[in-house]
């Protein structure tokens, strides 16, 4: 005990050391600045939500790390989700894909409509009734699976991770729109 004193003292000049439960040597600070500015691994403890490794009153965990603990990184906020139809989906997307596109932005796009085709490039899409053309939405792995033995005509809501041209437009021809990476996630 005597020698771990002194090894903590003499690395940091701010510890202490006490016993654990099962005897071993546990070097603490005297004040929450010291530990959080000397600190690193604590005594087999997660910290408290404050980030404190309470020992007692006045006394916090950690010893010998001398380097600063980094920051965690900030969450990534949540993605918003953009409900339509297949049908509005794409009437949008003949009109002005563009602004489609700006208006979804980032966010997931929940669309629903009354599947056409239930099998497009052996399974790997699914194509929703559109006004004048239908809407392709490839789907991911999960999404294939998820997929097996969906009727025709049945009502379907799909989660899709983004939008993309199938066709451009071209002197009459409006653009069609198609969906990437969807996976089913209500079927009636």
């Amino acid at each position: 005990m005597l020698y771990g004193f002194f090894a903590c003292y003499a690395v940091t000049g701010k510890c202490d050391l006490r016993t654990d439960n099962k005897a071993r040597d546990v070097p603490v600070f005297a004040s929450l600045d010291d530990c959080q500015k000397f600190g690193s691994a604590s005594a087999g403890e997660p910290p408290s939500k404050e980030g404190k490794w309470a020992l007692d009153e006045g006394h916090y965990y950690q010893c010998l790390g001398l380097t600063p603990v980094a920051p965690a990184a900030p969450a990534e906020p949540p993605r918003t989700v953009y409900k339509t139809s297949a049908e509005t989906l794409q009437r949008d997307f003949q009109t002005n894909p563009d602004a489609l596109t700006r208006k979804i932005g980032n966010s997931i796009i929940e669309v629903t409509g009354t599947i056409d085709n239930a099998s497009v490039a052996d399974g790997a899409a699914l194509q929703l009734s559109g006004d004048a053309w239908d809407v392709t939405a490839w789907l991911t792995a999960e999404g294939k699976t998820a997929a097996i033995g969906l009727p025709k005509h049945g009502h379907i809501t799909l989660s899709c991770d983004r939008i993309g041209t199938l066709m451009a437009a071209a002197g009459r021809r409006p653009a069609v729109v198609e969906l990437r990476d969807c996976t089913p996630a209500k079927a009636d």
